[in-house]
């Protein structure tokens, strides 16, 4: 940079609206997954300690001139987000009535309900959505999240700040005041994020203290004024730290914690070094995209996310294409609806606040109608048909599975261990079929096997329940699936002796991933021991994607749907070793007999030429179930499960 260009605290910093541009450059080059940006995310942290700045710059001063006002700073910062925010989420509401299933039109109100009230980021933590996974492109304003956390802490950071000045002397402790709530949130990010990397990313606890850097930065260095060798050795430093983080860190670095501590640092090495003239960031091009960063940031995700809905492909010209697109309505809203908040001032306070208050009531009012059933009377009667069956087979959908983590009106008990499937004939041979919700995703296989195979099985199935009678389990242990699963092991322990045939069935690959396999090891010891057949089922073929939606997706907008595009995938590569474990065990055993996913499933993953068996990217579905009995009695295993089945006997 050549020599420094101060500006005093009114004017305007071209260096901060520079490094706007680069976040937002960041963050959209990320999620374009464009090569070589793998740790473009970390923009949002650039971004907030920006934000923290401007914020502790405005009520520090306005405190210190004795005229800051709650109202005054919640109104101006609510005409700074909402008004782009809402638009953008009316255009894809418009949108999403011609284009959207109903259950992803369902799934998106409640979204953007929860968008709009700026609570987002508990919605995303709550359904425990890893943001880096691939499912996320399921969400269209999941980068929501990021103005959830900047609101809470608007919301917060001044009440703090006013009390302190309020109630401590003397006032220029405040500085060590900013040093302990920085403190206090980066410890919790360092000790929360290995324990709960989902929740450190998401909460206000463990980003707070992003946001106070920039504070720190404003307080300590408001009039640091450095000379030309330092300004700008400050600002390369800064510089090398955002570029040393885009090398080093990647999607599975866990984050925040301490790794967030180098792109911040960075950032607000930037901040200090207060250089206005640097080609790097006070270039016109830069400063457009500054200017237009916000706007940006707010279009780019959703115009993803329907690259992906309408099953475009991801290639250099589609991706360019939509990096234009998203730039090109970034500057449209940047120029026609966030200059909109100059309308408002025209206006009292109190009228700017009804109105606000009155729009986001109204369509809160009709996203909560939407979510009943995302509308489905838009759906045709030839598309309902096709669907009924692609969903999990459940209680409330005429099976049997204990889904009760899901349906609350399943209470825990002996209810659980209350589904009869397969032939009602006195003579038929008794059989347990036991485990997780991929034993539930098998009761209609089992159902209509059963019938043909003269087998009454008593099925006890729910949530992360696998095959096991020790306490082990791959859910939340303080969840009401953990409490029922103990009544079904211990009701398997006991009553084992009183079935002819045991049939298993678990996520193996989470079970293996957890190093929890010991558990059914000793389980089928255990069924050794008292001389029982044993017949275990291997796990569906894994995807990263919600299988279902896609195709129903493909089905609503008369697109062609290919599943072999998906078949190369993480989960799938994971998969690989822990049927081998599985298959180690059970092979151990003479009394069992191993269903591979070669005997039950087609090669190519299809229940019919147009249906997946998948469901969710890992359960089956109703129709994927049936499709799978059909498939295996065509196999030469399915004659071996007949003369083993015999041999129970």
């Amino acid at each position: 940079c050549s020599h420094p260009k101060y500006m005093n605290n009114h004017q305007f910093r071209t260096d901060i609206n520079g490094l706007r541009a680069y976040a937002v450059i960041l963050v959209v080059l990320f999620h374009f997954k464009v090569l070589g940006f793998s740790a473009g995310f970390l923009g949002v942290d650039i971004f907030f300690v920006i934000s923290g700045y401007l914020m502790s710059k405005i009520i520090i001063e306005k405190l210190n001139e004795n005229n800051f006002t709650f109202f005054d700073f919640y109104l101006s910062r609510a005409l700074r987000i909402i008004p782009a925010l809402f638009f953008l989420i009316l255009f894809i509401t418009i949108l999403g009535w011609f284009i959207f299933i109903p259950e992803d039109f369902k799934n998106f109100s409640k979204d953007a309900r929860y968008s709009l009230t700026f609570l987002s980021n508990n919605l995303y933590y709550r359904q425990a959505g890893d943001y880096f996974a691939a499912n996320t492109h399921d969400k269209a304003l999941l980068h929501t999240w990021s103005l959830s956390v900047e609101w809470q802490f608007y919301l917060i950071f001044p009440i703090l700040l006013v009390a302190f000045q309020k109630f401590i002397q003397p006032k220029k402790l405040m500085g060590l005041f900013l040093i302990l709530l920085f403190s206090a949130s980066l410890l919790s990010s360092i000790i929360i994020t290995p324990k709960d990397s989902i929740y450190a990313f998401f909460s206000l606890t463990t980003r707070a203290w992003e946001l106070i850097a920039g504070g720190l930065v404003y307080y300590y260095f408001k009039n640091f004024e450095p000379s030309l060798l330092i300004g700008n050795s400050i600002f390369s430093l800064g510089t090398l730290l955002i570029v040393l983080s885009l090398i080093i860190f990647n999607t599975e670095t866990t984050w925040p914690s301490y790794s967030a501590l180098l792109p911040v640092m960075g950032t607000m090495c930037i901040l200090i070094a207060n250089q206005q003239n640097c080609i790097l960031t006070s270039s016109k091009p830069i400063q457009w995209l500054g200017n237009c960063s916000y706007s940006i940031y707010l279009w780019h995700w959703p115009i993803s996310f329907f690259l992906g809905y309408f099953l475009i492909e991801h290639n250099f010209i589609n991706i360019s294409l939509a990096i234009g697109l998203s730039i090109i309505s970034g500057w449209l809203s940047f120029k026609y609806i966030e200059a909109t908040r100059k309308f408002f001032t025209q206006f009292k306070m109190i009228y700017s606040y009804l109105f606000l208050l009155v729009i986001i009531t109204i369509f809160c009012m009709i996203f909560s109608y939407i979510e009943k059933d995302g509308i489905q009377h838009r759906a045709n009667n030839q598309y309902l048909s096709e669907i009924n069956k692609i969903q999990m087979p459940m209680i409330s959908n005429g099976w049997c599975f204990y889904n009760i983590k899901d349906d609350h009106d399943l209470k825990v008990g002996d209810d659980g261990l209350k589904c009869y499937i397969g032939t009602n004939k006195k003579e038929g041979q008794r059989a347990l079929l036991f485990g997780d919700s991929f034993a539930g995703h098998n009761i209609p296989f089992w159902d209509s096997l059963g019938k043909k195979l003269n087998l009454s099985i008593h099925t006890i199935s729910t949530n992360w329940c696998y095959p096991s009678l020790n306490n082990d389990f791959t859910g939340n242990k303080l969840s009401t699936a953990y409490q029922q699963c103990l009544i079904n092991r211990k009701f398997l322990a006991q009553n084992l002796e009183q079935y002819d045939v045991l049939i298993f069935a678990g996520r193996w690959s989470d079970i293996v991933g957890q190093n929890q396999q010991k558990g059914f090891a000793d389980l089928l010891k255990f069924a050794e021991q008292h001389h029982k057949k044993v017949i275990v089922m291997s796990e569906p073929y894994a995807f990263d994607q919600n299988i279902s939606a896609l195709f129903k997706r493909a089905l609503w907008l008369n697109l062609n749907f290919n599943l072999n595009q998906y078949m190369d995938n993480p989960k799938a590569t994971e998969q690989i070793y822990a049927t081998k474990v599985i298959d180690d065990i059970v092979s151990a055993h003479p009394n069992t007999l191993l269903l591979k996913r070669n005997d039950l499933f087609s090669p190519n993953q299809m229940a019919t030429t147009n249906t997946p068996y998948s469901l969710d990217g890992r359960h089956m579905s109703i129709v994927g179930s049936l499709a799978s009995e059909q498939y295996f009695e065509q196999q030469p295993k399915f004659l071996l499960l007949k003369e083993f089945i015999l041999k129970a006997q």
